[in-house]
């Protein structure tokens, strides 16, 4: 095959790596030699796809709670309605926070009025230490005071600021755009953080737009996909353009296309799959978190290919083969790799070429350099 040729369907199979392959073989009689049905290899422009089954995900959730313990005053949440970021959800009960925040405001100032005590004192023993009037212990005694008197005053600033934040955190806001579940609390309930005996949040919260459609890949696909797509980047070739739709339960397709995301970052050992990620846009919100649908893929642009149908193509432990009749009708053994399947054919980009005769059905009847009667394949 032609390097231009080879080039295309690196292209192409970079993609698709999910299809799986069961071979199958036909019956045919036999006259002067067994009777086969053949077909010629050839090179066409196809639009290569896949299907995959994919689950809906949200990229955002939260889980809904307040951070402090109180009484819950108020609950701005109703099932299932879409919020915004800022958007008030939950207010509790805010008397004993503020009486907190008084009490630091309080401790602040007398802390600070200690500490410019404390200040003076130093100020005053070092010119006293000067005219020998104190001793140096006396000015080492006044600075520790000092110091102690400017923590104290740090502290204080901390729990000032500790405190506001409680007051703060009285009222709950949605962290970002997205649908609310039901509330599992009420009014006049007392909500504590920890607690093993309370629903452990108040509510959650999933955005919806962008959303991700995520299918499980087999690993073996996943690093011939990395393999492939290195092969691209050491001969300079970019991605192919690449479209995928969604199909809906049902059978109805998304209006919107989407785009290949990422991989995650962990494999799933117990089922030797790795998450693959497309997002999708959803300004409607018509696509919900747990939805199982159906991932589909093609190239916008075509690509030329060496196609062979999918019956003709064995698999042994030397890896694919096919059985190809030569121009004196015998047969003989060649070994290929197979690349994507289009339809009931498979891409094959090493191993044949255009031009030579496969066996499509009768594979049971053919060993190596047996003479055959071949006649055409149709489908």
């Amino acid at each position: 095959m032609g390097l231009a040729k080879k080039t295309q369907h690196l292209l192409t199979a970079a993609f698709y790596t999910i299809i799986a392959f069961s071979p199958q073989t036909g019956m045919a009689s036999s006259e002067d030699g067994p009777v086969v049905l053949v077909q010629q290899v050839k090179a066409e422009s196809i639009f290569p796809s896949f299907q995959h089954p994919a689950k809906l995900e949200a990229i955002n959730t939260a889980s809904v709670r307040p951070l402090i313990s109180a009484q819950i005053t108020e609950i701005h949440i109703n099932a299932g309605e879409h919020v915004k970021a800022g958007d008030l959800l939950i207010e509790l009960d805010k008397t004993d926070y503020k009486i907190a925040l008084a009490e630091a405001e309080a401790n602040l100032l007398q802390a600070q009025a200690n500490s410019v005590k404390a200040v003076a004192d130093f100020e005053r023993a070092e010119r006293l230490v000067s005219l020998e009037t104190i001793s140096e212990r006396d000015l080492d005694f006044a600075l520790a005071n000092k110091n102690v008197a400017e923590a104290q005053v740090k502290i204080a600033e901390a729990r000032l600021q500790r405190a506001r934040k409680n007051l703060d955190d009285t009222v709950v806001k949605a962290p970002f755009d997205g649908r609310i579940s039901a509330a599992k609390y009420a009014k006049g309930d007392l909500f504590q953080p920890g607690d093993p005996t309370q629903p452990g949040a108040v509510a959650e919260l999933v955005s919806l737009d962008p959303i991700y459609a995520t299918g499980l890949v087999d690993q073996a696909n996943y690093f011939q996909f990395l393999a492939r797509r290195l092969n691209l980047e050491n001969a300079g070739v970019s991605i192919p353009p690449l479209e995928i739709e969604l199909v809906l339960p049902g059978g109805t397709t998304y209006p919107l296309t989407g785009v290949f995301e990422n991989w995650d970052n962990t494999a799933i050992a117990s089922t030797g799959t790795i998450a693959g990620r497309v997002i999708f846009e959803n300004p409607k919100g018509v696509l919900l978190p747990g939805e199982n649908v159906t991932v589909r893929g093609s190239l916008i642009e075509a690509v030329d290919a060496m196609l062979v149908p999918q019956k003709a193509i064995s698999f042994d432990q030397q890896g694919y083969y096919v059985w190809v009749v030569g121009a004196d009708n015998t047969v003989s053994r060649q070994n290929i790799e197979i690349g994507i399947r289009d339809g009931g054919d498979w891409t094959v980009p090493v191993g044949l070429e255009e031009g030579q005769t496969v066996v499509v059905e009768g594979l049971q009847k053919v060993r190596e350099g047996a003479t055959v009667t071949p006649k055409p394949y149709q489908e």
